[in-house]
């Protein structure tokens, strides 16, 4: 990822000089309120940095930032710990860590809308029903709309804040089935979609299972699977037979394509499904969890399309051209949070009063 520094000339990005981390001038139609402006200075409607020329305000950045602090914060009271920001992740202090991951989330962001714009994929009247779904599902997850935006607005961000982070979601989506169209601007080109899947090591597969609840019912189990086995190889038609067992043994969803390593399959049983050649069944494999019959089918590239539309998103977000302002680069993890978890508290006793 390029990465270039400036001082932002005629943007007005540094308040406060008084606040550590920040410094400089506020433009009167710029907010100078909020958890984030009582957290570092920084109004969130000035431009922190760009990306491909993208003009990304502060929010943005600051909503990414807030909520990796609040992971990191939770897995250590989790943990009866207190948050040591000296501590070390892949040989990062968890501060710098923590400052790249949401750097790399807002880039994305970016992309997004990037893309959105280059190949022409907008939001339209049509899909307020879509972007209607989308919102009220998130609300649901947070137990309806008032809780979702109390969510929000302790993370910092305002009602069409929100829902701009939302339409970016529905821009994506729709990116992505831009992409599938044959043809489209997006559509990979020939070929390349399955030089992916080979390369990433893609599988399609079906399987039945008998799962071993109770260790003392593991042979029962076995013999259980050598049952089925058998009638699969006595069938004058095994597929058939293989899927009138899926309806009982199976996954409830026929053949699933997947990476290996993401904990679909235990290890063991993933590394006996890479053995297989396509349409062939392997013999019984046993693991902690149970016992496996696999069929390996041919790989299915329409479930593979949606992986490598991604890997194509982000390496373009990894090789975005990042210009960063003073106020970014000037920002202090530590203290931004620390200001940040002052500002909410002051703001929950407030609302108490």
């Amino acid at each position: 990822m390029r990465r270039r520094h400036f001082a932002a000339l005629g943007l007005a990005v540094l308040l406060a000089l008084s606040l550590a981390g920040c410094g400089g001038e506020k433009a009167e139609e710029e907010r100078t309120s909020g958890l984030y402006y009582e957290a570092c200075g920084i109004s969130p409607d000035a431009v922190l940095l760009t990306v491909d020329g993208r003009e990304v305000p502060a929010w943005r950045y600051l909503y990414w930032l807030t909520w990796g602090c609040d992971q990191l914060s939770e897995a250590y009271d989790a943990a009866g710990l207190t948050l040591d920001w000296s501590e070390t992740v892949e040989g990062t202090d968890l501060a710098a860590y923590v400052r790249q991951q949401a750097l790399d989330n807002t880039v994305l962001y970016a992309t997004v809308e990037n893309w959105a714009e280059q190949y022409q994929v907008e939001i339209t009247e049509a899909d307020q029903p879509e972007l209607d779904s989308l919102w009220a599902k998130r609300a649901e997850e947070a137990g309806g709309e008032e809780e979702y935006l109390a969510q929000m607005a302790d993370r910092g961000l305002e009602r069409s804040e929100a829902e701009a982070l939302c339409a970016d979601a529905l821009l994506y989506r729709k990116l992505s089935q831009f992409s599938a169209e044959s043809g489209s601007a997006v559509a990979p080109a020939e070929g390349a979609v399955e030089a992916f899947a080979e390369e990433q090591g893609y599988l399609t597969l079906e399987w039945l299972t008998v799962p071993v609840d109770e260790e003392a019912d593991r042979e029962s189990c076995r013999q259980q699977a050598a049952s089925l086995f058998s009638q699969i190889n006595a069938s004058t038609d095994p597929a058939a037979a293989f899927a009138a067992l899926e309806e009982t043994y199976g996954t409830g969803e026929g053949g699933r394509t997947f990476l290996p390593g993401r904990g679909i399959l235990p290890a063991a049983v993933e590394e006996a499904a890479e053995t297989l050649e396509e349409d062939q069944w392997s013999g019984i494999l046993e693991a902690d969890d149970g016992f496996y019959l696999l069929l390996r089918r041919p790989l299915d590239t329409d479930a593979v399309a949606a992986d490598y539309f991604d890997s194509r998103l982000q390496q373009a977000a990894q090789e975005a051209d990042i210009v960063t302002t003073s106020a970014f680069d000037a920002l202090e993890v530590p203290a931004f949070y620390e200001r940040l978890t002052a500002a909410r508290d002051r703001a929950e006793e407030d609302g108490e009063t």
